[in-house]
């Protein structure tokens, strides 16, 4: 089990690859050149943030904190949404104008069902740097200095993921059409049989490699051990303050990484709300 804290971990710089501000914190990443490599982070998205119309080659899941973020035309994440943005579906343009304030995610990005992987923060950001060289970053589109050095106009992200990849990039056939928008709270908790003062949302089930997205409830003093499964776990704590078996403590804004087949036992000592996420079945 690997634990970060929000409130110990800094942000890192401003990234410009897509139009206007936004920065991240890093809260946990996976081993890059796995196909379950990952990244869990929160974004500070300012005003500015502009992104063209785009998909991704892996799945990504976007949990609203504070405030509201576009994410397409006159369609807004609320605080307490979720989003699930499969692999190959396009969604967007992305216009935090349309709001007029900055917002608070937590993201998190994945190798998808295809198994194509996630290229690191790191790898994107040596590869942006690299093509700066060649083109220019504008609004989300990577522009060459010559045509001749391929296509005078690309996505950002499609340009450094082929720079990285040293191949055409490739996309799976769409699962859904349009990104999954729920509203977390509108769901009801639902106590959990045989323990007391803890409860649980299942939110959903994503596409046949068993990806799946669930909430969990402790009140003060409740005790609850996540069961080992197949999957690799992730845990991201909304609010709440507690401490798991190992001595471990969390806070909000607290991120857990759980490797597949590994147990962990936990008691709050506030109330207590975390999103679980089950990884993909690679």
């Amino acid at each position: 089990m690997r634990l970060a804290h929000a409130e110990t971990t800094p942000w890192g710089p401003v990234r410009s690859t897509r139009g206007g501000t936004i920065r991240f914190k890093t809260l946990l990443e996976g081993q890059e050149g796995t196909p379950a490599n990952y990244q869990l982070l929160l974004a500070d998205t300012d005003p500015s943030f502009q992104s063209p119309r785009h998909r991704h080659n892996f799945d990504q899941v976007r949990f609203a904190l504070d405030g509201s973020t576009n994410i397409g035309p006159k369609r807004n994440l609320e605080p307490g949404d979720l989003a699930y943005f499969p692999e190959g579906t396009f969604y967007g343009p992305q216009n935090q104008e349309e709001v007029g304030k900055p917002s608070l995610t937590m993201v998190i990005q994945f190798g998808g069902p295809s198994g194509n992987g996630y290229m690191s923060m790191g790898q994107h950001d040596q590869n942006a740097k690299l093509l700066k060289a060649h083109g220019d970053f504008d609004g989300g589109v990577y522009k060459r200095h010559k045509p001749g050095d391929g296509r005078k106009n690309q996505d950002a992200y499609e340009a450094i993921w082929e720079h990285h990849s040293g191949r055409p990039i490739e996309y799976e056939k769409p699962r859904f059409m349009d990104p999954i928008h729920l509203r977390e709270p509108n769901f009801k908790w639902q106590p959990l049989d045989g323990n007391p003062g803890v409860a649980t949302k299942d939110i959903g089930s994503f596409t046949e490699k068993g990806i799946k997205v669930c909430f969990i409830q402790l009140l003060p003093g409740a005790s609850h051990t996540l069961p080992a499964v197949q999957q690799q776990q992730l845990l991201f704590v909304r609010t709440g303050t507690g401490s798991f078996a190992s001595g471990d403590k969390w806070f909000d804004h607290t991120a857990i990484d759980i490797p597949a087949n590994e147990s962990t036992t936990f008691k709050a000592s506030t109330l207590t709300e975390a999103m679980v996420l089950l990884f993909p079945r690679f």
